[in-house]
């Protein structure tokens, strides 16, 4: 987990490469574009092995903006990322991620068909996290999201 002090931290550290939604049996899944690079070493580490995943949600806000920390540390490597988005304008991600339990890291640089897929271990802590984020949201003199 980063440590940030202002809201120029914040912002300074949001995602830049976005993120898209694909359709999964049925079922809206959000899809993180991370950098090539990146993407590589997630599918050499993971070639036919079984790999565990601990993702964390870490949400702060001042009352006007909402940021999460997505924190993914890959389990029997020394890799871990840490994604940070601005829920005030991303709110459909979470609430994707909420919905489909599930969501997807692709390469932002070389796009392909290929989306590595991460299942939350606990979907309910997803749905939480979710309606927290619509709360905060829903108080935030900000407010870009309507119910």
């Amino acid at each position: 987990m980063r440590n940030h002090y202002t809201l120029d931290d914040f912002i300074k550290n949001v995602h830049k490469l976005g993120y898209t939604f694909v359709e999964y049996n049925g079922i809206r899944v959000p899809v993180l574009y991370i950098d090539d690079a990146f993407f590589e070493q997630i599918l050499n580490f993971s070639y036919n092995k079984r790999l565990s995943i601990d993702t964390n949600l870490n949400i702060y806000d001042d009352g006007y903006h909402v940021f999460v920390d997505i924190t993914l540390k890959f389990l029997n490597t020394n890799k871990e990322e840490t994604i940070l988005l601005y829920a005030n304008e991303s709110i459909e991600f979470f609430y994707s991620l909420a919905t489909a339990g599930i969501f997807g890291l692709s390469s932002k640089d070389n796009q392909s068909s290929n989306i590595f897929f991460i299942q939350l271990p606990k979907k309910d802590k997803a749905e939480k996290a979710y309606d927290i984020i619509k709360d905060k949201l829903k108080r935030s003199k900000n407010n870009t999201y309507l119910e």
